[in-house]
Formats: structure tokens, sequence, C-alpha cells
């Protein structure tokens, strides 16, 4: 007895211990399980933070100046934006802590984004939040960041098919001018008109409703309120023929395997590397993608699981490797930030712990290959 109290008491001054004249910081609570023991790479696809417009969308919108958004300026990250993307960052350390461990190291990790300033930006604040240094990694001490290099491609069929790919375009085309298509779109005539008839310009598709419906979004959140003649058919109206314009593009196997399947593809690649010891390097633990709500749609459609809903800002997609009693497979997860923690999702077919065989099989359809995109 006494010498449990002993052993009690003993712990107890262990944990009151002063280096230097300060005591050590608390042990941090443990985060949240993602199965570490059995986790071999993750790949991660988000979506940038809040912004500004990109443009002033209409030439008679009240709010066209891009001194409306200083100092931003048009398309940039606004404050709230950067607090969205660093908590990906942070939320990414809290899950994946004891997997990727506290010092960063550049094998780790991969990072690509698009060629656009937010994207960039977001990249930047996610690693700020995922990896901020330790130990000798701290080079100012009231400074809690650490510089992480990153990437982008010039003609990057993985996060800019639609634009890198020529003949993208040309089967939206055909797909969007089809009768049937036509005829589903043809609920929308009064609104294109309407809009048409307010702006005195021509918004005749379901692309220009879409720049309108982001365009808006922004401007509100900015704090701008549209023009009244506007309400009347935003946001729900502009909301509905955006998510058409998602389903549009991916309207066909085609359209999906440039939309979403090169970036499937690598994630496969990199996946099979790794089972296969053959990834370089081989400690790579991180695939992180930076890019648009347009890819994590794209790439939820392509895997079937799309909830028929538009990302958030700082919404993404996570596709982990484990290995499970010596099987190989996928989870995937979706944040929408509607959960604290992502949601686990099942691809149609397949148990929620998909093994890599079959994830490929059920996939096998939409996974890209050089041949599916012409490049002019």
């Amino acid at each position: 007895m006494y010498r449990l109290v002993l052993l009690v008491i003993l712990s107890i001054l262990g944990s009151l211990v002063v280096v230097d004249g300060r005591r050590p910081p608390p042990r941090p609570t443990p985060p949240p399980s993602s199965d570490d023991d059995t986790l071999l790479l993750v790949h991660t696809l988000f979506r940038h933070g809040n912004r500004t417009p990109n443009s002033k969308v209409y030439s008679s919108n009240p709010i066209s100046n891009s001194s409306f958004y200083w100092p931003h300026g048009y398309g940039q990250l606004t404050e709230e934006g950067k607090r969205t993307e660093y908590r990906i960052g942070t939320t990414l350390r809290e899950r994946y802590q004891n997997f990727l461990g506290n010092a960063y190291n550049i094998d780790f990790i991969d990072s690509r984004t698009t060629n656009v300033n937010r994207t960039k930006m977001s990249l930047q604040l996610v690693l700020a939040g995922l990896w901020p240094p330790t130990g000798q990694q701290v080079f100012l001490p009231w400074l809690n960041w650490q510089p992480i290099p990153y990437n982008y491609l010039t003609n990057d069929k993985e996060l800019s098919g639609t634009s890198v790919c020529s003949n993208y375009d040309t089967l939206v085309d055909e797909v969007e001018n089809s009768d049937e298509i036509q005829e589903l779109l043809s609920v929308y005539d009064e609104i294109f008109e309407y809009i048409s008839n307010q702006t005195g310009e021509d918004f005749s598709t379901p692309d220009d409703m879409f720049s309108l419906y982001f365009e808006s979004v922004a401007q509100v959140e900015y704090g701008y309120p549209v023009e009244e003649w506007l309400e009347e058919v935003f946001p729900d109206d502009l909301e509905k023929i955006t998510k058409d314009v998602y389903y549009i593009g991916t309207n066909t196997t085609a359209l999906k395997r440039i939309a979403g399947g090169f970036l499937l593809r690598k994630i496969i690649n990199d996946s099979k590397a790794k089972i296969d010891g053959l990834l370089t390097p081989e400690n790579r633990k991180m695939f992180l993608y930076s890019a648009h709500e347009r890819n994590v749609a794209n790439l939820l459609i392509t895997l079937g699981v799309y909830g028929d809903e538009i990302p958030t800002y700082g919404s993404h997609v996570i596709v982990e490797l484990h290995n499970i009693t010596n099987v190989y497979g996928f989870k995937v997860l979706y944040q929408d930030w509607t959960t604290s923690q992502p949601q686990l999702l099942t691809i149609p077919g397949c148990a929620a712990f998909c093994p890599y065989d079959e994830f490929v099989e059920l996939l096998a359809e939409v996974i890209a290959d050089e041949d599916d995109c012409e490049t002019s």
C-alpha cells in the first residue's frame, strides 16, 4: 500500500518537473485514430478557400471594379479563405499525427497545385497547418511556420485536364447540344432570357450561369448584396443550373476519364508503386492536390460517390491506402464541414474498405489513359 502511494506521489512530482525555469507543456490529447497501424499512403484533393469574385461578371454590375475588393483584387483568397485552408492543414495534422510524425521531411509529402494564385496560396496555408516547425526546424522562435516546397505543372492533366485536353470541350458540346440535354435544359429558358434582358448581355448557356452563380456567391460573402432583380433567381435557381454543369461535364465515360480519370489513374499508380515498394522516395506518406470545386465534384462523380452538392470552400476528398490483414485496399472519405470528421464513403459495388483489385476493376472504365487526351 505504501509503495503504491509512493509511486503515485512520484508520478505527480514527475509531471511538475521544471526545466530552465519553465514547466514542460502538457502532453497533447491523442488525435483521432486513422488506423495508423494499417495506413500506408494518403491522397488528398481539396478546394481552395473563400475568395473574391474573379471579375465583374456583367458590365452593369454596380459592384464591378476590383477596387471594391482592395487590397485583395479579383479572384484572391479572403481572410476567411485563409482560415479555411489553414484549418484543413490542422485537421489533417490531427488525423494523421501518428502516421506523419512531428518533424517535416521532404520525402514524406508531395504537394501540387493548379497554376492559379488562390490555389497556390491555399496550398501554402494547408502546409502551414499540417507541418508547423518542431525542434531544430524552428528558425525564428516567434514564427510558427516553416517554408515547404510545392509544385505546379504547365500541362497538368490530373488537375487541369478539362482545359489541357482540347477534345474535352468538343465532347461537352456534343452532350450539351444533344436532344436529350437540350430538352432538360429547356426548363431554364425563362431564366436565361430574364438574366439576358436584365444585363443586356448574352446569358444563354449553363456555363454562363455557372460563372454568374460563383461570382455572385463571392460578392455576397464579401459583404456586397446582389442587385434586387438577381435575387429572383439567386441562389436557388442558379445553384440548380450549376449542379447540372457538373453532370453535363461528366455525362459520358469519355468525359469522366478526362475530368477525373487522370487524377484517379495517378492515385492508383502511386498506390500500386507503394504496395510494390517502387514508390520514389519509398517513404512517401502523402500527396496533396490544391484545386477547385469542380475538381472535387468531378472526382466524386468519377468515383460514383457524388452527393449532389456544390463542394464548399475547403472541402476535400481523401483516399487512404491500407493493408488490413494482408489485403491492400482503399478507404475514400469526404469532408464538406457538415461534420467534425470526414465522412467515409462507399464505392458502388464494394465495401467501405475496398480491396485494391476490386477498386481498380469497378472503376476500370473511368481510369484515363494517354489516348483520352488530345492536345492541340
